[in-house]
């Protein structure tokens, strides 16, 4: 017995001596080896979970880390690591009772306040994680990313003027903090300081930033050529960051019409549809009002937060999380109805979106949609909004030369931005 627990004890030091040297292959085959001679003692167990987290297993170690923490519940480590686990997993929720018991032990621990704060941001709680990161500062002053995060929390909360100082101390700390130089662009698009916000977005890009994502911002600000779509990760984190409170803030604060208007239409077209599919479902908002004449319902959207809202409704049959485009060229599902809600002011070139639609749906099946509205003159334009607006000469162009005919293609309020109504399209096409 001592000598299988020596061998086990060589082992796990073995390992340790890997992982510090970033062997992590070495370090999980030693720590594993430890394991099966010793099973169950806590240290193993916590280490061979960092290994699998580092390596992009979060799934196979969280089980290991489960073992651990309830063999030894006091062990720090072991709580860190399965928070680290399901923050990779995308379980805030249940990361942040881990957090919450390592920083128990360590108050003024500032790399454990920031990972409860971002959970917190991330889970909508947003006046939970400034209390978190006013903490973080008192205690670390000089933490740059703390600033910035204090700065991007703030607007959450739409306390703009009081954001803009915390950037300004983060880039004081890190003139090269690329994100804190797109989110200072942010803030300065929306406070109408035009020059300085596209200075930001330049900086961004010439310190490492996402060129696409930056370039995004500078197109809608005038400052380089439009894109034909929004990079596809800013869509996924404006809406990943939007889901807990976007059913209140659209419908109350918004007045947003587009759902019901459309349901409407749906309704009068006096059918029952076997199979429709709902791009850019977001929370579901029409989901249960289309549900009435729809046998099932399948909906796709880039933001997995929003999906999970969608999915609690128990309307949808299939939720997917893709990019909308990817999913109509490769699903082999096909519908007689296709819908889509103010989703392609992500979108401006919409070839792709026919042509996929085209794909998918039916002969006799209906393409509905709302678009914010362009004047003829140009095909789509990317807005200082940041969204795209469509203009009725170019989707009647595109209906023609994708096989549809034009049902409807009316002028409507979508909703209101900054208490102004926003002008918008209804369109509804059949497919010959």
């Amino acid at each position: 017995m001592n000598d299988t627990f020596e061998r086990a004890r060589q082992c796990f030091f073995d390992g340790l001596q890997a992982l510090e040297a970033g062997r992590l292959d070495d370090a999980e085959r030693s720590f594993e080896a430890s394991l099966a001679l010793v099973p169950g003692r806590a240290s193993t167990l916590t280490n061979l979970g960092a290994v699998r987290i580092r390596l992009g297993r979060p799934a196979e170690a969280l089980p290991l880390l489960d073992e651990a923490v309830a063999a030894q519940p006091e062990h720090v480590e072991g709580w860190l690591q399965r928070g680290l686990a399901l923050e990779r997993l995308g379980r805030d929720a249940e990361a942040l009772p881990c957090f919450e018991r390592v920083l128990a032990q360590a108050p003024d621990d500032a790399p454990t306040l920031y990972r409860i704060a971002m959970a917190l941001n991330r889970l909508g709680r947003h006046a939970d994680a400034l209390a978190r990161l006013e903490h973080l500062l008192r205690v670390q002053p000089g933490h740059a990313r703390g600033w910035t995060l204090h700065g991007q929390t703030l607007q959450s909360l739409e306390r703009h003027d009081e954001a803009l100082p915390s950037y300004e101390r983060a880039l004081a700390l890190d003139p090269t903090d690329a994100w804190a130089w797109t989110l200072r662009g942010g803030l300065l698009k929306d406070l109408g300081r035009r020059d300085e916000a596209v200075a930001a977005f330049e900086q961004a890009i010439a310190h490492g930033g996402d060129a696409e994502y930056n370039g995004y911002f500078l197109a809608a600000l005038g400052g380089r050529p439009k894109p034909a779509r929004a990079p596809g990760a800013y869509v996924q984190q404006l809406f990943d960051g939007y889901a807990e409170r976007f059913d209140e803030h659209l419908v109350q604060v918004l007045n947003y019409r587009s759902p019901g208007m459309l349901a409407e239409r749906i309704a009068a077209l006096g059918r029952r549809f076997a199979h429709a599919l709902d791009l850019g479902c977001g929370t579901g908002l029409c989901g249960p009002l289309v549900a009435p004449v729809v046998g099932r319902l399948d909906g796709v959207d880039l933001s997995q937060a929003m999906l999970d809202k969608a999915r609690a409704l128990g309307v949808y049959g299939r939720l997917e999380r893709a990019d909308l485009v990817d999913h109509l060229r490769a699903t082999p599902h096909r519908h007689d109805l296709v819908l889509a809600a103010d989703v392609f002011t992500y979108l401006g070139d919409l070839n792709d979106v026919f042509a996929g639609v085209t794909r998918v749906l039916e002969p006799g099946g209906w393409f509905v949609f709302s678009v914010e509205r362009a004047d003829d003159g140009v095909d789509f334009e990317l807005r200082g909004t940041l969204r795209y607006a469509h203009s009725a000469r170019y989707l009647r162009t595109l209906a023609a030369s994708g096989g549809f005919d034009v049902g409807e293609i009316s002028e409507a309020t979508l909703r209101e931005d900054q208490r102004r109504p926003i002008a918008g399209l209804l369109v509804l096409l059949q497919r010959r």
